[in-house]
């Protein structure tokens, strides 16, 4: 109850605090509210019998005694009766809460069998430790003779204390004041005290020694909170790590669930809908692995997704369940369920196990949360990717490919219309026009099927050995008429080997490179083809004497449907597509190579350069120019 009662407040928009207290719990509280300025106080005033307040005190009182300047404002508990009334009034209205009632159904206490165990065992450690003062003090009486020889049984007080805790520290007190009585005091060897001065001695240790049991074992017991608290601090600081790095949900689901189980040695399972989160609910991963749910708790797990609610062990609704099933849930809403067990048949959480389960179950839900929103950016990325793209071939269909193609109808419909107005000089020269846009249109749209084949994965290079100078010659009779007007330099040696390549791509990939080459370098100027080995590589270098580019473009020049606007004023022709380069890079990288872009160290102009590994070499190089 208190911790479903704090999951409540923070729904409600409050901030739910555990705070370690060392002193009275008025005293912590009242620190509390002046250290954070705080004005309203709202304690609840619980039924307790008049002797345990005239024992223990009372929270309540004093705080209405020491919080000046705050206002208390005190809530009665409702007693037993009226809680029944108030369930009776409510089932004959018809509000009774949907799931299995449990008004009547009582309930099960903790396991307290291993806390008796542990408490008999600091017990008896307490009295071997009682013993062995007895034996130390009477071998120092037999020594010397020591006034303060009590001092002895105090620090085995102390060490029960701070050891075992209060109950064991109040026995080893008790044993000691009777050992002390009847081995030390006169008369010796019975239970009483000849001298009147000590039994102020005698009295004063009994006292001394329960006041130094409770404080050592209060100190042990914050320590210890303190120690646990820490410990879980700085799991929940890994796992908030660990969640970080994970994309993909199985692998965060399963590391939620061994987190869980491992934190509170519980058995762990982890739901969540199936169909995008409108289908029944599926246990996607459990710890230890191999969990399966039976008809009762897969009910509880199903109303708990459903109403948003715990349920099962523990909770008030369907309790008849083996397990207690928890709602993952964000600001967004909720994502999945997770749910926890024990061997033990009457198994319950305590507050701290709860609260520290709906830590782990937030961060959980936190990261799931981020999984989703980030598959939603990846998906919008993709979509505004695609949108680029299309928006990109759009523009080159409507005026890269519209352009040839309005050349080759004009010079076809004034042949056909008004053929004997021109010569025969002319119309050849019409016709080559056609023919040289039909050309370049043709391979505007070999360049699309080729980027479509890469994009589709369908390209698969044939291997076969090709030479060098066959390919670059090949490329060079298919750019003659783009080049015309360009000194074309080539330094291919003949010792170089025939490589394992594709005729047809590696033949492509040259014409592309060339044909990029005439289009932004002006007329008269050189385009250099080398060819050299070197001892991890076999490099080739397409080089022209253009203005370059500018080297934050050096990369992007490979990207599809991309264009340099600065050259735009250099092209001698029209405008291309933008996926000759694109198209070189695929076709380079699928036969195994390499290719980037550089500028010329040694004068104006570009550079792209093709490096092949050396496996793709033949076995016997050439002896012979092609």
């Amino acid at each position: 109850r208190v911790a479903q009662t704090l999951r409540l407040a923070e729904r409600l928009g409050a901030e739910a605090l555990t705070l370690p207290g060392g002193r009275r719990i008025a005293d912590d509280v009242i620190d509390y509210a002046y250290q954070n300025n705080i004005t309203q106080l709202v304690v609840g005033k619980s039924q307790r019998p008049w002797w345990f307040e005239w024992l223990h005190g009372s929270v309540v009182h004093d705080l209405v005694k020491n919080a000046s300047g705050i206002n208390i404002h005190v809530l009665a508990e409702e007693t037993a009766a009226e809680v029944r009334a108030a369930r009776k009034d409510g089932r004959e209205r018809g509000d009774e809460p949907r799931g299995e009632s449990t008004a009547g159904a009582p309930r099960r206490r903790p396991e307290v069998i291993p806390a008796i165990r542990v408490q008999l065992t600091g017990v008896m450690y307490a009295a071997f430790a009682v013993v062995i003062a007895t034996l130390v003090g009477r071998a120092v009486m037999a020594i010397v003779d020591v006034p303060n020889i009590s001092l002895v049984f105090l620090a085995a007080v102390l060490w029960a204390a701070s050891r075992y805790g209060l109950w064991p520290a109040l026995a080893a007190s008790f044993l000691s004041a009777l050992s002390y009585n009847l081995l030390f005091l006169e008369p010796v060897y019975a239970f009483n005290v000849a001298d009147p001065s000590q039994v102020l001695a005698l009295v004063t240790f009994c006292i001394a020694g329960a006041l130094t049991s409770t404080l050592t074992a209060r100190e042990r017991l914050q320590a210890d909170i303190t120690r646990s608290q820490a410990a879980a601090t700085a799991e929940l600081f890994a796992f908030s790590r660990k969640l970080a790095g994970i994309r993909k949900l199985d692998t965060l689901l399963n590391a939620t669930a061994v987190q869980v189980s491992t934190m509170l040695k519980v058995d762990t399972v982890m739901l969540m809908p199936s169909d995008k989160g409108n289908g029944p609910l599926k246990l996607l991963a459990s710890a230890p692995a191999g969990l399966l749910l039976d008809d009762a708790d897969l009910a509880a797990a199903t109303w708990c997704w459903e109403h948003n609610e715990p349920a099962g062990r523990g909770a008030d609704t369907l309790p008849g369940a083996k397990r207690l099933y928890v709602p993952l849930r964000t600001g967004q809403g909720k994502v999945g369920v997770v749910g926890v067990s024990r061997a033990q048949a009457n198994f319950l959480l305590t507050p701290a196990e709860r609260r520290l389960l709906d830590a782990l179950g937030d961060l959980a839900a936190i990261a799931m949360e981020r999984i989703r929103l980030a598959k939603d950016v990846d998906q919008a990325r993709v979509l505004a990717e695609t949108e680029k793209l299309r928006s990109a071939l759009l523009t080159s269909i409507s005026h890269d490919l519209r352009t040839p193609l309005a050349s080759i109808i004009g010079a076809i419909s004034s042949l056909r219309s008004y053929s004997a107005l021109y010569d025969e000089h002319a119309r050849d020269e019409m016709l080559s026009t056609a023919l040289d846009e039909a050309e370049r249109l043709n391979r505007y749209v070999g360049n699309l099927l080729d980027m479509t084949q890469l994009d589709a994965g369908a390209l698969e290079p044939k291997q076969e050995p090709c030479d060098l100078q066959d390919v670059v010659g090949a490329a060079l009779r298919h750019t003659a008429k783009q080049l015309a007007h360009h000194k074309v330099k080539l330094s291919i040696p003949a010792s170089l080997p025939m490589l394992t390549l594709d005729f047809v791509l590696i033949e492509q990939v040259f014409v592309n490179l060339l044909d990029n080459a005439a289009k932004y370098t002006p007329p008269g100027t050189t385009v250099e083809v080398t060819a050299q080995r070197h001892k991890f590589s076999i490099v080739v270098v397409v080089r022209d004497e253009g203005t370059g580019i500018p080297d934050e473009e050096l990369q992007r020049v490979f990207d599809k449907f991309y264009r340099l606007r600065e050259r735009e004023a250099d092209r001698g022709r029209g405008a291309g597509t933008g996926l000759g380069l694109a198209i070189c890079r695929g076709f380079i990288e699928a036969m195994g190579g390499r290719i980037y872009a550089r500028n010329r160290t040694d004068t104006h102009g570009a550079e792209f350069v093709i490096e092949f590994p050396p496996e793709l070499a033949a076995d016997k190089p050439k002896t012979e120019a092609a």
